[in-house]
């Protein structure tokens, strides 16, 4: 089913934005390697952050956004858990002559704070879909309802630290 709702291109926009201004930058990704090694994890995140205009000219199928809002809510989770506790030991010493040292110090510094912008995003337009489901599809019989995992959502995108 094709998403009518033109407020959920607008947030799938968003979200693009930030993750790749903010998240998925030349400083942080070599961080975030081992994560987005996961091929469908990575290919979903992909699928809705990096052509997103494309994604949303075509219309959007509520099942694949699920999976897709589903991929980037266990990202953020695997940041919050892995990455974020022991950002300053991977990123180890930076050299004082680094001529990128304060772009670099500025994305770290800010990646948490980043992060949280981006689970409240992906828990917005999370809302609106499942909102438009139940209105579209009555209470027992929505999309949502065959999506594996949708019920870890929650869990994925509170920051526990």
């Amino acid at each position: 089913m094709l998403i009518q709702d033109p407020a959920i291109p607008e947030l799938i926009l968003k979200i693009a934005d930030h993750y790749n201004t903010n998240i998925s930058t030349r400083f942080l990704r070599p961080f975030l390697a081992q994560i987005l090694s996961d091929n469908e994890l990575s290919r979903r995140i992909s699928d809705m952050t990096e052509h997103s205009e494309a994604y949303t000219a075509q219309g959007i199928h509520l099942d694949e956004l699920y999976l897709q809002i589903h991929a980037i809510a266990r990202f953020i989770y695997l940041v919050r858990t892995d990455i974020i506790p022991n950002l300053r030991g991977l990123a180890g010493a930076v050299g004082s002559n680094d001529v990128n040292k304060v772009f670099r110090d500025m994305a770290m510094n800010n990646f948490k704070a980043n992060i949280q912008v981006l689970a409240d995003l992906v828990n917005e337009l999370y809302v609106r879909i499942t909102v438009y489901d139940k209105a579209q599809n009555g209470k027992t019989r929505t999309v949502a309802r065959d999506i594996p995992g949708l019920a870890e959502i929650g869990r994925y995108l509170i920051d526990n630290s």
